[in-house]
């Protein structure tokens, strides 16, 4: 299922080169770094915000990082995942991992972000600009070498298809490795039924579908979550996350992402709903995918 969907996966590892402080999530500040050398190599109206700038329909930048949210709402083609979490005090050689999914037509552009991260070394972590050195990219699924030892191999820079199955269960356990920001009207969701989770991660599927694959997906919403809503909650532990960030947009320069962190199980027929759970994994669900938010594992009874 979801096969019309290239995706691929770069794992990017640095090493630290300095001693310092830097915050215990980290996906907001890689986003960031990332974002500032993608803008310096295609921008050209820097001084412009996106939403205003007459070039932005063309522009690689709002393409491959920032939708501004033309059509469908402003997703954008990629997830962060931080492979390490919690960890503030940084020694020489300390390893930071993480995985950049890009998906659609970003695949097509797969260059823009290793070029991004190639150039991630030459910029400052945090507050305080810790140095950190490019180890190695690889290709998150095979380990196939993409960059190290100052070599790049763009020969193995080939997206693959999405290609999830139906896995029979009855039960599934779902654990959020990463905040998660599941909002409804203007209030975030302390705890998560089946229905909310499906109905969150299929839209998401269908955005990204139709914006960078050209591909509406074709399915009875309406089935899927009546089908949702017969799942039950039969056990739950979620903690309040009180995450916030850096924003120049915001007064203070903070702004203040609640979010929540922990796991449930949810019984009944599961069956023909685990594709979805399954891509949702790749996808993440909620807000703040793209830096890292909504990541999850599933474990099920078969």
């Amino acid at each position: 299922m979801f096969e019309h969907i290239k995706i691929f996966t770069l794992r990017a590892a640095f090493s630290a080169k300095e001693k310092g402080t830097l915050p215990p999530y980290l996906g907001s500040t890689i986003r960031g770094i990332l974002g500032h050398c993608i803008r310096e190599f295609v921008c050209q109206k820097p001084k412009t915000k996106c939403f205003m700038c007459e070039r932005r329909d063309n522009c690689l930048y709002v393409k491959c990082f920032s939708n501004t949210g033309k059509e469908g709402g402003a997703v954008n083609p990629y997830t962060l995942h931080v492979l390490i979490d919690g960890k503030t005090e940084w020694n020489v050689g300390d390893e930071c991992v993480f995985d950049l999914k890009l998906f659609g037509s970003a695949t097509e552009q797969i260059g823009v972000y290793l070029d991004a991260l190639l150039a991630m070394e030459r910029k400052g972590w945090g507050v305080n600009r810790i140095p950190f050195q490019l180890v190695r990219i690889t290709e998150a699924e095979t380990g196939t070498l993409i960059y190290a030892g100052g070599k790049t191999w763009m020969r193995n820079l080939i997206p693959h298809s999405m290609s999830v199955g139906e896995k029979t269960a009855k039960t599934a356990m779902i654990r959020f490795d990463t905040p998660l920001r599941i909002v409804t009207g203007k209030n975030l969701c302390h705890s998560i039924s089946f229905e909310t989770l499906i109905r969150f991660i299929s839209r998401r599927i269908s955005l990204i579908s139709q914006i960078y694959t050209e591909h509406r997906i074709e399915w009875n919403e309406e089935a899927i979550i009546e089908q949702a809503e017969r799942i039950q909650v039969c056990e739950e532990q979620f903690r309040l996350v009180d995450f916030h960030r850096y924003s120049l947009n915001q007064k203070g320069n903070r702004l203040d992402l609640p979010a929540i962190e922990g796991w449930a199980v949810f019984d009944g027929d599961l069956t023909e709903l685990t594709p979805i759970l399954e891509a949702g994994k790749y996808f993440h669900v909620g807000k703040g995918a793209t830096i890292g938010f909504g990541h999850y594992e599933v474990f099920y009874d078969r």
